[in-house]
């Protein structure tokens, strides 16, 4: 084609074009602005109807609202017995494992158990010395050879009653006393009548010898004789005197031998119950130290494989006691200070598990429960949150619990829309202002 013609056809076509760019159809006229406002008017209803909340996240450790428990090793040492397999539901107080010590962990349990029946009527129980003498005790060996004195000391001082002995015998002593006592007392009164009669006798005697009828010497003789009746009664007196005496002194001997008595009850009997308490202390450290043995009724879990003879050192967590109620289960989060303000009680908490990819099992939801008051040393805060629906997670699905589950928490602290994060922004720009 030659040229000027091309040139004229695109001269042609571009007349066309022009035409129609200037001329737009009457459809897009109408409609195109209330497109382009209906489109935003959606916009903005959209940025006040979606919400983007503020997270507060942290790492969260799941677990039952009684927390796991943690059996750990306060010694180091073998493995003497394990006596549950892994997985077992083991109660409360049950022995797990014996650490290997110079004790027969079978006697000292035996021994336990004469001492819980001994409890209640320790004066009157009958100690088995014949059989618990024979005992592998270890270090509780010291406290019972002490307990063992003090219960031979006691029993003897119980069944000899060497004090009732000497009191029966002070007893009869101050009897016999008594009994002399009112005899000298009898023959005092005797004698005191034979005075007055002698008396007389010796004033008839002074009559006659004044008006000769008798001798001298009669007349002394009857004086001596009567002199040597008031020497007796002051002799008599002197014996009463000195049987008083006796007698108080008989009576101090027999208050001291109660005294005695008392004093050697009381002593034997306190040492007694001070060995007594003082053994079982003793047992009770032993099973501190070497028993392994759960405080709540749950699911054993070996942290490690376990058996005979293998070696533990103190503080190893050798077990751990997972509760059987699982129904109530708690977050623990650590929060560093930035933002902490921001969390408050009943704030919505999502979880994301570790173990369960949160876009296929979902997520489980929470509420914040507790916060510390204080940061800790190194400047964070701790919280607590409630899961109300146990394991069920945001999709309906029940997961799974057979141990502490660790993940991820958002603290939702501010549940904001689009619109208002705009505002917010321009309250920003603003407000040096």
């Amino acid at each position: 084609m030659p040229k000027n013609e091309k040139q004229e056809e695109l001269n042609l076509r571009s007349e066309e074009v022009q035409e129609i760019l200037s001329t737009p159809p009457i459809w897009i006229v109408r409609w195109g602005v209330t497109l382009i406002f209906m489109f935003t008017l959606i916009l903005i209803a959209l940025a006040f109807l979606i919400k983007y909340p503020d997270f507060v996240t942290a790492k969260v450790l799941v677990t039952t609202k009684l927390p796991t428990e943690k059996v750990i090793a306060r010694v180091p040492g073998q493995l003497d017995k394990i006596f549950i397999n892994n997985q077992d539901t083991v109660f409360a107080n049950q022995k797990i494992a014996i650490i290997r010590n110079t004790a027969d962990y079978k006697n000292v349990y035996q021994l336990k158990t004469i001492l819980d029946s001994a409890s209640t009527n320790i004066r009157n129980f009958e100690f088995p010395l014949g059989i618990t003498s024979k005992f592998i005790l270890g270090e509780i060996e010291p406290a019972y050879i002490n307990f063992e004195k003090s219960y031979i000391d006691y029993m003897l001082l119980k069944n000899l009653q060497p004090h009732k002995n000497q009191l029966s015998g002070n007893k009869k002593s101050l009897a016999e006393i008594k009994n002399r006592l009112q005899s000298q007392i009898e023959q005092k009164n005797i004698l005191e009548e034979e005075v007055i009669l002698k008396e007389k006798e010796f004033s008839r005697m002074e009559q006659l010898y004044k008006k000769g009828i008798i001798s001298a010497q009669e007349y002394e003789t009857k004086k001596v004789d009567f002199l040597q009746t008031r020497k007796n009664i002051n002799n008599m007196a002197i014996s009463i005197s000195q049987m008083r005496e006796a007698i108080s002194s008989a009576n101090q001997s027999l208050t001291s031998s109660y005294i005695n008595e008392n004093e050697d009850n009381t002593k034997f009997l306190s040492n007694l119950l001070q060995s007594f308490s003082s053994l079982k202390r003793a047992i009770k450290d032993w099973e501190y130290k070497y028993i392994l043995k759960s405080s709540i009724k749950g699911v054993a879990s070996y942290q490690q494989f376990w058996g005979q003879n293998q070696q533990v050192n103190s503080g190893d967590v050798v077990f751990s006691l997972l509760p059987i109620d699982k129904s109530e289960l708690v977050g623990k989060l650590t929060i560093p200070s930035q933002n902490a303000g921001k969390v408050t009680l009943n704030q919505k908490t999502l979880v994301k598990l570790d173990n369960f990819p949160y876009q296929q099992y979902g997520m489980l939801i929470g509420k914040v429960k507790n916060i510390s008051v204080s940061p800790d040393l190194e400047g964070n805060y701790f919280v607590y949150i409630e899961i109300p629906n146990g394991t069920k997670t945001s999709y309906n699905k029940n997961l799974p619990f057979k141990q502490e589950l660790i993940g991820n928490a958002e603290i939702i602290t501010e549940d904001l829309s689009v619109a208002e994060r705009v505002f917010y922004k321009f309250k920003d720009i603003f407000k040096y202002e």
